[in-house]
């Protein structure tokens, strides 16, 4: 076999994994979102506010790729499944974030306990190095990930 040939068969199993690993994850929300009594849409939104520490509506259309009308309904809806909340933003008054409540960590602990204790023996056996380089290609992947949205959204 010849090193571009053992490339490629590398290559396409590294791709082969990454697509499997989104599915994996993209059925993994399906079924918090499903636990949560959210659709899809609505569990995306309250991660990216919980990964923000909070955020106005403007910055969560912007992040979710939404219409502010979108979010408003969005926020409504977890504001009556109780897992998120409209605050007045300690800087200026006159502007409202969004913020997460206790109970959704009270209903995604049991879901992301067990995963986030197993995925701690997953990494036990890595090096810095080996963890610093993942970190970096992830970091690059998100990027990457980013612009190409932003790409296709504008075509």
């Amino acid at each position: 076999m010849s090193r571009n040939s053992s490339r490629e068969e590398l290559l396409g199993a590294f791709g082969t994994a990454i697509r499997a690993y989104q599915t994996g994850v993209d059925n993994f929300d399906q079924a918090a979102a499903d636990h949560l009594g959210v659709n899809r849409t609505d569990s995306r939104c309250v991660d990216l506010i919980d990964q923000a520490g909070g955020m106005t509506a403007g910055e969560l259309a912007q992040a979710a790729g939404l219409t502010t009308g979108a979010v408003t309904a969005v926020v409504d809806r977890l504001e009556k499944a109780g897992i998120a909340r409209r605050v007045a933003d300690p800087q200026d008054r006159r502007r409202v974030r969004i913020e997460v409540t206790p109970k959704l960590w009270e209903l995604m602990e049991p879901l992301l306990g067990p995963m986030l204790a197993e995925s701690e023996a997953l990494v036990a056996d890595l090096t810095d190095a080996e963890i610093e380089r993942f970190t970096g290609f992830l970091e690059r992947a998100i990027e990457l990930q980013a612009r190409h949205t932003e790409r296709v959204r504008s075509l």
